[in-house]
C-alpha cells in the first residue's frame, strides 16, 4: 500500500493562521495605543532595516515556494539554491526575517512577539513534515539534514570528518 502523500503545503497553514491573526491584533493594539506599544524611542534608521528584512524574507519565502511546489509535482528531494542554506525557507522566510522586520517597521514591541509564537508552533508540528520526509527520501534527508540548518537562514560549515 503506497503511503498517503504530505500536503504541498504542509505544516505552513497551521503556522500562518495563529501568525497572521496574532500579527493584525499586536498591530491594531499598537496602532491604538502607541504611547503604550510603540518603540519611539528606537532610531528611524530600525525602519529600514526593517524593510530590509522583510525583502529578504519574502526573497527567501518566495524562492522557497517556487522551489518546493516544482519539487513536489516530480516528487524529489531538494538540496540546492536555497534549500542549501536552510531546510525550510518557507517558514525561515516568514519566522527569521519578514516578521521581525515587520515588528521592526512599526516599531511594536507586541509584534517582536511574533517570531517567538510562530516558532513555537513550527517545532510543535514540523516533525510531520520531517517524518514524512525522511520516510519518502531515507538516508538522503537524513544526511540532507546533517548538512543544513532547520530554520535559521545561515550556512553550516562543517569540519571534514577524517
Amino acid at each position: 500500500m503506497m503511503e498517503k502523500r504530505l500536503s504541498r503545503f504542509g505544516i505552513g497553514p497551521m503556522i500562518s493562521g495563529p501568525a497572521i491573526v496574532y500579527t493584525i491584533a499586536a498591530w491594531l493594539v499598537t496602532s491604538r495605543w502607541p504611547g503604550v506599544f510603540r518603540m519611539d524611542w528606537l532610531p528611524e534608521a530600525v525602519r529600514y532595516a526593517g524593510v530590509a528584512l522583510i525583502a529578504i524574507g519574502l526573497l527567501i519565502w518566495f524562492s522557497g515556494v517556487v522551489t518546493v511546489m516544482a519539487a513536489y509535482n516530480r516528487d524529489r528531494l531538494v538540496t540546492t539554491g536555497v534549500f542549501g542554506l536552510v531546510r525550510h525557507p518557507v517558514y525561515a522566510g516568514w519566522i527569521t526575517l519578514a516578521f521581525p522586520g515587520l515588528a521592526l517597521f512599526c516599531r511594536s514591541w507586541p509584534m517582536l512577539l511574533t517570531p517567538f509564537l510562530s516558532y513555537a508552533i513550527f517545532r510543535c508540528f514540523i516533525h510531520r513534515e520531517d517524518e514524512y520526509l525522511q520516510r519518502r527520501f531515507g538516508q538522503a534527508y537524513l544526511d540532507y539534514c546533517e548538512r543544513v540548518n532547520e530554520v535559521i537562514p545561515i550556512p553550516r560549515f562543517q569540519r571534514e570528518r577524517q
